[in-house]
């Protein structure tokens, strides 16, 4: 009896330990609440920007890494969440400068068509005079 009573007292203080241990896994890892906040809003800011034009897979890894991050709070997988916060708000960022170069680029091209053409428009001035 007496060594029942104290197994079962060993087995409570295992499962009391391990119980402890569960409960702060994300107490040891800060909850990443603000790199997720800024994820969010790069993902935001991307979505408003030429983003979905120009770059949508890159739209689309950051929204799959912050929906990845968001599930791995709920999780309580605190480091985790933080890797993937980083990496939507690290795409998110990409996407944007993609879309930027690539409506820069654009916009250099449309500027070099207007300026071959009025070239164009003046080489026919000139040949009529």
């Amino acid at each position: 009896m007496v060594v029942q009573h104290v197994r079962t007292q060993q087995w409570l203080t295992i499962f009391v330990m391990v119980c402890l241990v569960g409960l702060s896994a994300c107490a040891s890892v800060p909850r990443p609440t603000g790199a997720l906040s800024q994820a969010e809003l790069a993902v935001r800011e991307a979505e408003r920007s030429e983003a979905p034009q120009y770059a949508a897979l890159e739209l689309q890894t950051a929204r799959e890494n912050l929906d990845n991050a968001k599930q791995a709070m709920q999780n309580k997988e605190c480091e985790q969440a933080r890797r993937m916060a980083e990496k939507a708000l690290v795409d998110a960022q990409l996407a944007q400068d993609k879309a930027m170069a690539a409506s820069s680029r654009k916009a250099a091209d449309d500027l070099r068509a207007s300026i071959e053409s009025l070239r164009d428009e003046i080489a026919r001035a000139s040949g009529r005079q």
